[in-house]
């Protein structure tokens, strides 16, 4: 059921003004308050009477009144104490539950919780405990800003405005004790600032009168400005500051806080801010890097940044007259549309591609003619932004112009790719590719389940309703996003002509999260492999190889994979005349955590299920790609037995087959998850960890995946498309180790094409990069790579993704909203607990019906130990703290109960994963009936598996807890909410811990931070060739070589003479493309690469060893990393990584034989071979 996008804006609203209600105050006065007379003493007839909620009047405006707690128990930001109050003093004002959860058994607790198991791939930061803790020993008593100004400025209005609260006792009839309740009262002082007395002076300090709104001078407090001016490129830099100096002996101290501080500077009328000055203004030289940013955020400006505070001001105004000082500051990002506007007739109109035009199905029309207004489009939006450069400030004007040179580049090679579709062959692949694409959009994606009838399956929705053929396809209204159709008329010389330039070059698709990338990368992988077999139809062999970083991410786009490769399948068998007799299909090579790795483990997994075990780890394909039939558990009418259908074994190998008879996959799906299978059948797609390529140095089978025979030789073209996805995780120790394997995957995927040597195509997608051709180069060798969709002269605009605009008044449409939550005087678990609980409850104050995007909050934690922390406090805090915050608003009645909490980590096995994020999926029902028990989540923890691959667009509000630590991660993790944002947009609260600097840093410019998000992404580091790196992994790319590109004796056993016999013919061309790379990537490293790879082949020749892998009857040459052997057999073997991550096990260090390898140099044969490396 659709919200409307005011309703949901409301809502939004609601929550934010609960949040900040709770945090800094004051309380809102709502409509069941009553109305409280505070002239002399106040005597309530029952204590029912006294626990109402009430509110008071002062100068005609309803103020709060706090009747359970004293004003700093109930407040933890935005107040200004008393210069010099130290925190002990403080101590009895500590938080509003008695006591902050107790750190010290907090931290026993939690390492109980996450005691690591053995063999989980985990990519979580476990947590340090924080042993000094940042920390001030004074409250805080002053705040400030500073802005800029032009010198013309006559003047600046400077207000302080905040809440007061003075005691006030009240008294039950017949009681004797009274009741110490608190009143609020608004009070503001303001200082009229001349410039020309500041300019004079440069520094100034004022004493401001405090008075209440009936002008009453509230004498006893001490409030003190101070103002400094300095002096900035014909422009004047300010900072004006605000401190509490009151001091009054004997008074009580919580009168003389100011609470809800905030500080407003304005200018007359026809007056504004500058924008505080630029990078580029204040420097003569930029790097590249840094005038491109400069250059796309040159319209964004930042007008102030907080000192103890953030700063405020109105978004998307040019003419900001009022700077105020904010503790829970926000920022609106913009919404991103892919429509894209070309002129047609002299007005503009929205592009529509639709998929069933190109397949051929609803038009006969040539993709060239419905692909021109594209082209055209683009090439005019080019010219027009040609004529913009001479106004971009003259340091970025040279970078402006090289801008647009490499959208130029992208343009030519769309036509050129849109003028090869003349030729038959290519036409034909990319019809049906189109085909395919639009079949996999409508087929397999809801899920059917059934149960068992008189020995048949009765689905709840018939077959016949569930799929879609091409017929039924003629009038689908699925149409390309305006990049994905052009990412793919770009690729297409690269598949097409294999020796040309761009065949080379590694493509990178740049698009923010919910954008589309998947679509645009599948469409070009469909088209490849179609094209593939068109030109020959007995070439059948892995044809596209993808590869993700996190096991959770690959369960996910294996079912989007799945969908593509059966809806290719079933083209297959319509056209088989030309596509021939071998099946399009796909494999999905992961860990065994996820899938089995053998068939005999496979059979066993397949018993327990069919026996119905209680813990029996269900396979990763839970539905059919194609009609979506449950493949899992059936119950049968009228008795308890379950069913487990979907995955047969047919000579000893497990077979996936969907369970609908009807279904044209009803025998068997082209799926393959198990690895000896996968090794055997080849599937044209290849989905796999980055992880899973170290067993290239375990596993000689693979060759097979390769196109590799037992001779070494190549029977069918080896995989011709590589797709790396989300690829800015690919860095750091995981990347360098990554980037040395990558050389042995190349090497494995060379083909020769009329004596030209051929690499594989490369594409990658990302949303956050910096600095992507350094990482491209020392990832996958390559000098040359583009961004896709190519940047203009602003970061909004690159004609294929624009801001999403309101026709009607011109602002832009909604987005993300982020705030940010700092407080003062409690730690973040309490900070927690505040925030979760009044966003949990603030649902109750909104209508039912539009409940759903607010009901679900997702929480974010940096580490493990955080996360653990967040457990804890749903089981007591948050709802001890949620029910005694509904007593003070009166709003028992509606308390909501936080009864679902679920866990979202690596610690979590791949079919949890999947299943929790199932149940995230589930909406909320107003009228949910008794028997209904799945009920929706209430809140779910996650820890950074969250970060790429979660697409639940219900989802719009989420927690961050702490600032993490990559700014590509915030992006990620922020992007899992609000991805509908036309109808329900996102809202993250970024809650900052006060112990930590750099937490405190991001609060103070989180405006300018936010701004620029985009631009602050840290560059990765990949060190592929470092000593280090080499070290560990060297080894197994040399040893991964012999094994895999030579014949099978080698792969069997590392005997010398075998490989003596390929040095000339395989091994040294590898070893001078490894030094060609080098060369490239760390040209300081070549000599030591040289000298270590020779170190391995003369320890295999000096060796005599009888097998590869060590055991106690032979002469083994390498062992696992991290395993437990017996020292004898390690004396001469190497220790060998059998995963990308780190792999330590814990051991007594002791001296060995000292490995000598100076004496025999002379003999012939040797430095024979030596010779050839020379």
């Amino acid at each position: 059921m659709a919200i409307s996008l005011d309703k949901s804006l409301n809502n939004r609203q609601k929550v934010m003004d609960n949040v900040k209600e709770e945090i800094i105050g004051p309380g809102q006065i709502r409509d069941h308050y009553i109305k409280f007379n505070h002239i002399g003493t106040s005597i309530f007839e029952s204590r029912d009477e006294l626990y109402k909620p009430y509110y008071w009047e002062v100068g005609g405006i309803k103020e709060e009144i706090l009747q359970r707690e004293t004003p700093t128990q109930r407040y933890v930001s935005g107040h200004l104490f008393p210069l010099g109050t130290s925190e002990s003093d403080e101590v009895a004002l500590e938080t509003p539950i008695g006591e902050e959860p107790n750190e010290v058994q907090e931290d026993d607790k939690i390492d109980k919780l996450f005691e690591r198991k053995e063999g989980i791939e985990t990519t979580e930061d476990d947590g340090e405990v924080e042993l000094f803790p940042q920390k001030n020993d004074f409250m805080p008593s002053t705040m400030g800003l500073t802005f800029c100004v032009n010198k013309d400025l006559p003047e600046l209005k400077v207000r302080i405005e905040g809440g007061t609260y003075t005691p006030h006792n009240v008294k039950v009839k017949g009681e004797s004790n009274s009741v110490q309740w608190w009143l609020r009262e608004t009070v503001e002082g303001i200082w009229n600032l001349p410039l020309s007395e500041l300019i004079s002076q440069r520094q100034m300090e004022k004493q401001v009168e405090i008075k209440n709104k009936k002008g009453e001078k509230i004498s006893h407090y001490h409030i003190q400005y101070q103002a400094r001016l300095r002096e900035v490129k014909d422009k004047y830099i300010i900072t004006i500051s605000v401190t509490n100096r009151s001091s009054v002996p004997k008074f009580n101290r919580q009168q003389l806080i100011l609470f809800q501080a905030i500080m407003t500077i304005s200018t007359p009328d026809e007056h504004s801010f500058s924008v505080y000055p630029k990078q580029y203004e204040m420097k003569k030289l930029l790097s590249d890097e840094e005038a491109s940013t400069e250059l796309l955020y040159r319209n964004e400006g930042v007008y102030a940044f907080g000192h103890g505070c953030a700063a405020d001001w109105e978004q998307n105004s040019k003419n900001v007259q009022q700077l105020s000082t904010t503790f829970m500051p926000e920022y609106e990002a913009l919404s991103m549309t892919p429509n894209v506007f070309v002129n047609q007739d002299g007005e503009k109109v929205e592009l529509e591609i639709k998929m069933s035009d190109l397949a051929g199905l609803s038009s006969n029309e040539s993709p060239e003619k419905i692909l021109k207004p594209l082209i055209e489009g683009y090439r005019e939006w080019i010219e027009n932004k040609s004529t913009e450069v001479a106004g971009v400030p003259e340091l970025l004007q040279p970078i402006a112009g090289k801008h647009l040179e490499l959208c130029k580049e992208s343009l030519d090679r769309m036509e050129k790719g849109l003028k090869l579709l003349k030729d038959p062959q290519i036409l034909e692949a990319f019809r049906l590719a189109n085909t395919a694409i639009l079949l996999q959009q409508v087929n397999g994606k809801d899920r059917r389940f059934g149960r068992v009838e008189d020995k048949q399956i009765i689905f709840n929705k018939p077959f016949r309703d569930s799929v879609n053929d091409e017929m039924k396809l003629k009038n689908a209204n699925n149409t390309w996003r305006a990049f994905q159709i052009a990412f793919i008329l770009l690729s297409i010389e690269s598949l097409v002509d294999e020796k040309c330039d761009s065949r080379e070059i590694v493509d990178l698709i740049w698009f923010p999260t919910g954008g589309g990338k998947t679509e645009a990368y599948l469409g070009v992988a469909a088209f490849q492999m179609i094209l593939r077999r068109l030109k020959n139809k007995l070439d059948a062999g892995v044809d596209v190889m993808m590869r993700y970083t996190l096991r959770l991410l690959t369960a996910d786009q294996f079912q989007r994979s799945s969908r593509l490769i059966c809806a290719l399948e079933y083209l297959r068998i319509k056209n088989n005349i030309k596509l021939g007799d071998i099946p399009f299909s796909i494999g999905i090579w992961v860990g065994s955590n996820t899938t089995p790795n053998s068939n005999k483990a496979a059979k066993t997994s397949l018993n327990k299920l069919q026996k119905n075990e209680k813990n029996a780890q269900q396979f990763i394909v839970n539905s059919c790609p194609w009609c979506g039939a449950n493949l899992g558990y059936y119950d049968e009418k009228g008795s308890k037995r379950k069913y487990y259908f979907g995955y047969k074994v047919n000579n000893d190998r497990l077979v996936v087959h969907c369970p609908d008879k009807n279904c044209h996959f009803h025998e068997e799906l082209p799926i393959y998850i198990v690895d000896e299978t996968i090794y055997e059948k080849r599937p044209t797609f290849l989905i796999g960890t980055v992880d899973k390529f170290v067993q290239l140095v375990w596993q000689p089978k693979a060759k097979a995946l390769f196109g590799i025979n037992s001779n070494g030789d190549r029977f069918i073209s080896p995989p011709s498309l590589i797709v790396q996805d989300e690829l800015h995780l690919i860095s750091g120790p995981l990347g360098t180790l990554t980037g040395l394997f990558e050389a042995l995957i190349e090497e494995l995927c060379l083909k020769n094409v009329d004596g030209k040597v051929v690499k594989p195509k490369i594409i990658a997608a990302t949303a956050t990069i910096k600095q992507f051709e350094e990482q491209a180069l020392a990832l996958f060798g390559r000098e040359n790579s583009r961004l896709f969709p190519s940047p203009g002269l602003e970061n909004e605009d690159s004609f294929f993704a624009t801001p999403a605009i309101n026709k009607e008044t011109d602002k832009p449409m909604p987005g993300r909203k982020y705030v940010g939550v700092y407080t003062t005087t409690v730690r973040i678990m309490m900070s927690q607990v505040m925030t979760f609980s009044s966003i949990l409850q603030s649902t109750a104050e909104i209508n039912e019906q539009a409940r759903d995007p607010y009901w679900t909050l997702l929480s974010f934690y940096n580490t493990l130990r955080e996360l653990g922390g967040g457990l804890t406090l749903t089981q007591t805090d948050i709802p001890q703290y949620s029910n005694s915050m509904a007593m003070r608003k009166g709003l028992q009645k509606e308390i909501r109960y936080i009864n679902n909490v679920l866990e979202l980590t690596s610690r979590k096995q791949s079919h949890e994963i999947s299943k929790t994020i199932d149940d995230l999926k589930l909406e909320y029902r107003p009228n949910k009936d008794k028997k209904d028990f799945n009920s929706t989540i209430d809140l779910c923890l996650a820890s950074n598996i969250i970060e790429v691959g979660v697409d639940i667009d219900r989802l719009s509000i989420m927690a961050i807890v702490g600032q993490p630590k990559m700014t590509a991660q915030y992006i990620q993790v922020s992007g899992r909410v609000g991805r509908r944002w036309w109808e329900r947009p996102g809202l993250i609260f970024t809650l900052y811990s006060n112990t930590k600097s750099r937490d405190k840093s991001h609060f103070e410019h989180f405006r300018e931070y936010h701004q620029k998000l985009y631009a602050q992404v840290e560059p990765t580091s990949v060190t592929p060739f470092s000593d280090s790196c080499l070290d560990r992994g060297l080894h197994a790319v040399v040893i991964g070589f012999l094994r895999q590109a030579l014949n099978d004796d080698i792969a069997r056993t590392p005997d010398w003479k075998e490989i003596q016999k390929n040095l000339n013919k395989k091994i040294v061309p590898f070893y001078n493309r490894l030094i060609e790379r080098a060369e490239l990537v760390d040209p300081e490293q070549v000599e030591e690469l040289k000298s270590r790879f020779m170190e391995i082949l003369k320890r295999l020749k000096k060796g005599n060893y009888t097998a590869w892998r060590v055991d106690p009857k032979v002469n083994g040459y390498m062992y696992s990393a991290g395993t437990t052997i017996p020292h004898a057999l390690k004396v001469n073997a190497e220790s060998m990584i059998n995963s990308m991550r780190n792999v330590d096990s814990e051991c007594r260090g002791l001296i060995a034989t000292i490995y000598n390898s100076g004496n025999d140099e002379n003999s012939e044969s040797e430095s024979g071979w030596e010779a050839l490396f020379s």
